[in-house]
């Protein structure tokens, strides 16, 4: 694999699943940020996430970046 999508999911306005202060949107995107520096940094593939920060992406648009990408 050379190209590689990471989709956080959720984000913006779609906090996801809620448990008292936690929302899946914050912990989906820490966890796709980190794994997108572990990547880059142990092995050589272009990567990129369907959202960096807190920004809703629906899920046609996450289809339409992968394709664009033409992720593997």
């Amino acid at each position: 694999m050379k190209r590689i999508v990471i989709d956080a999911g959720h984000g913006g306005e779609d906090p996801g699943a809620v448990n008292m202060k936690l929302k899946e949107k914050e912990i989906a995107l820490k966890i796709s940020l980190y794994c997108k520096e572990y990547l880059q940094k142990n092995y050589k593939v272009n990567i990129k996430m369907t959202r960096n920060n807190d920004v809703f992406v629906s899920l046609k648009e996450r289809s339409k970046i992968a394709n664009r990408f033409k992720a593997d």
